[in-house]
């Protein structure tokens, strides 16, 4: 197997594959991306078992050929070489690899490819069509609030169904939640319900282009096909928590703030809050907003007052800081609005009336006040 690629190509397709290849597995094979020449297409394939993603590559190929390649040793080498073309020559008998490039050579040991896994077959029972910049930002506002809790599978997914002609993708953490609704030129059709793992949006995210991507989906897995690439995806084989149930509806007292003013002062009043609860404390009334930390533990507390606007008289709340910037940060209005029902009620967090390119809501539980 031998061709010859340009090494800042090469380097850009590998690190869309490096969020899939396991840093440590007990199978030494996942540890290696799979490449394949046809003719002056290379394809490369990473995989866990359960996310596979397939990039292909433009290049110019001499003799066809398969083989499995130390993923980590081969990313930091083409990091850092410059910009020169790069040759392969691959014995796939021993599984030898030379790279050469005008001044240097470097030699890598692979594995057999038969060993690397097969992508799953795949028939999909779905499909619908999305573009990336749509596509990236449903991952970018909702990925980030999926839960790391593995007793909580469901949770480390984001929920993917179609209401209507609506879009929804949700994401809960049981602390915070996110519901964002798209409404795409052409009515949504899908089956059932489906909760996509988040570490296969996070991965598709950062491999996204120009263009659109396609969305199959079968009984176990999804496909996303984009830019002749595609990545397949294990489906979360939970039942999903019934989040409208969770988002209240009478939450009818409304602070509007600018964004950036509320979340800049969050980040500084918060780095005098307790490394526990991360607790800070809204005083809300009708024409400003208080917000303090305290640490009980070191001494230290913090005071800033920012103007806003709100509907009620006044409102003491407590929240977690990380929770709150997370959420501000992933909105791009100019301002929000918070709304609030009593202290120990969750809040919602949601572009200002008017604001906003699409329909998203957030909403985060409060915390107990410290006395």
């Amino acid at each position: 197997m031998k061709f010859t690629a340009n090494s800042i190509e090469l380097q850009r397709t590998l690190n869309k594959l490096g969020g899939v290849v396991p840093t440590k597995s007990t199978m030494p094979i996942l540890e290696n991306l799979l490449f394949e020449l046809t003719g002056d297409v290379l394809t490369i394939t990473a995989t866990d078992l359960a996310i596979s993603l397939t990039v292909s590559l433009a290049v110019t190929g001499k003799e066809d050929g398969k083989a499995a390649i130390p993923a980590k040793r081969l990313v930091d080498t083409m990091r850092s070489l410059p910009d020169t073309g790069a040759t392969f020559d691959i014995d796939t008998t021993t599984n030898k690899v030379k790279v050469s490039i005008d001044n240097g050579e470097y030699g890598l040991t692979g594995e057999s490819a038969k060993d690397f896994p097969q992508t799953p077959l795949f028939k999909g029972t779905a499909e619908l069509t999305i573009d990336n910049a749509t596509l990236r930002n449903i991952i970018h506002k909702t990925a980030f609030a999926v839960s790391t809790d593995e007793l909580r599978p469901a949770m480390m997914g984001v929920l993917l169904q179609a209401k209507g002609p609506e879009l929804r993708a949700v994401a809960t953490d049981g602390h915070r939640l996110v519901r964002l609704i798209h409404k795409p030129a052409k009515a949504v059709v899908l089956k059932k319900d489906v909760v996509i793992p988040a570490k296969a949006l996070l991965v598709l995210g950062r491999s996204l282009d120009e263009g659109e991507t396609t969305i199959s989906i079968s009984d176990t897995h999804v496909r996303f096909s984009f830019q002749q690439s595609f990545l397949v995806s294990r489906l979360i084989d939970e039942q999903y928590p019934n989040y409208d149930s969770v988002i209240p509806a009478e939450n009818d007292k409304v602070m509007t703030v600018k964004r950036d003013d509320i979340i800049s002062s969050i980040r500084r009043v918060a780095l005098y809050a307790s490394v526990t609860t991360h607790q800070i404390r809204f005083d809300i009334s009708p024409s400003s907003v208080k917000v303090t930390a305290q640490d009980l533990d070191f001494g230290g507390e913090a005071k800033e007052t920012v103007p806003c606007s709100f509907s009620g008289d006044t409102l003491e709340i407590g929240f977690n800081s990380t929770y709150l910037t997370d959420m501000l940060t992933h909105l791009e209005s100019e301002q929000v609005s918070f709304r609030f029902s009593t202290p120990t009620r969750a809040g919602i967090v949601a572009p200002a009336a008017g604001e906003g390119k699409e329909d998203v809501l957030m909403l985060v539980m409060p915390v107990r006040l410290n006395a």
